[in-house]
């Protein structure tokens, strides 16, 4: 089974369940003619071997599609009407959908069986297996695919997400329900502004501030992703004191979290006056920090992005102001 431990975000889905759709792909870019005055180009002769190996190629494609559809309705029906005590055949089927839904045709078919909803309903299932595994279902149907992040969205998804990112025992499902806040608010508005609405950056700052690594580096690398992506967003995050926040964990003992925690800080710093301005809190001592950090890091390359993120933070913040502030004077 899988490893509930794996929270990470990678996108598989250009890679063919079929692998006779790769070589479809492939004859097709082969017998594309340089055509670069786009003038119209009559298409050649096929030969007989090869419109046969195209077509039965096509065939096994469509096979493959109908058996991922059969597939999934087993899957399906294994969650709706499985014993309740029948976890690990539950737990499997799970994993299978996740396989399946790499394939965003499969995501949207789910959705359209009813399974999206059915998941939905595991987030809030006792087995903490099941629920992660809920978890990352989500995460993989939603992921670049508007039409199932507007479906999670109808289904109220996002509010018991943000609630398991805040307040489940199990660090798992924490991991894997954020996972999926990630993949739901990916590039899509309408997520986003439900994702503010319903305090996501409280809860953002509260998974930072927790005992989980992975937790603490996912958020920071969500809170940074919806920075760069709305820069709206950032007056927001001031408002709500985030800045500060952020300054004071770069005060704790120096760990990896930390260059998350700065590269998130860079992107909310950045061409915004007001996070700037909070940055030269005197009680923050944020420019002492970022110096001696900087000391700190120099010559170890395992430390180089952090040290690229200081150095930015340093110049934004306060090289730039005292530049401005000495202008002014003269």
């Amino acid at each position: 089974m899988a490893d509930g431990g794996d929270a990470g975000g990678s996108d598989d889905r250009n890679v063919p369940r079929n692998p006779n759709l790769a070589g479809v792909l492939r004859f097709a870019i082969e017998n594309t003619p340089d055509n670069a005055d786009d003038t119209p180009v009559s298409p050649g002769p096929m030969d007989e071997q090869r419109r046969e190996w195209l077509g039965a190629a096509m065939q096994q494609f469509a096979q493959t599609a109908q058996d991922d559809v059969e597939q999934m309705k087993t899957c399906l029906q294994t969650l709706a009407e499985g014993p309740e005590d029948h976890i690990e055949e539950k737990e499997t089927a799970m994993e299978e959908l996740m396989d399946l839904c790499c394939s965003i045709d499969n995501a949207q078919d789910l959705h359209k069986m009813g399974g999206l909803a059915l998941v939905i309903g595991y987030l809030r299932h006792q087995n903490s297996g099941l629920r992660w595994r809920a978890g990352d279902v989500i995460a993989t149907v939603t992921q670049n695919n508007p039409v199932c992040q507007a479906a999670a969205l109808e289904l109220a998804a996002l509010p018991t997400l943000l609630e398991l990112v805040d307040s489940d025992p199990d660090s798992n499902v924490r991991v894997k329900a954020l996972y999926a806040v990630s993949c739901l608010t990916g590039s899509c508005q309408e997520a986003q502004q439900k994702f503010v609405e319903q305090d996501g950056f409280s809860v953002l700052m509260r998974a930072m501030q927790s005992d989980t690594d992975k937790l603490k580096v996912k958020a920071a690398f969500l809170l940074r992703n919806l920075c760069l992506n709305n820069p709206q967003h950032k007056d927001t995050l001031c408002n709500m004191g985030m800045v500060t926040q952020l300054a004071s964990m770069l005060q704790t003992e120096h760990n990896t979290f930390h260059e998350h925690l700065m590269g998130a800080l860079v992107a909310l710093v950045t061409g915004n006056r007001q996070a700037m301005k909070d940055c030269r809190q005197p009680q923050l001592q944020l420019r002492q920090v970022l110096t001696d950090r900087i000391e700190h890091l120099k010559g170890r390359e395992e430390f180089q992005e952090e040290l690229e993120y200081c150095q930015q933070l340093l110049k934004i913040c306060f090289s730039q102001h005292d530049d401005a502030m000495a202008a002014a004077d003269r």
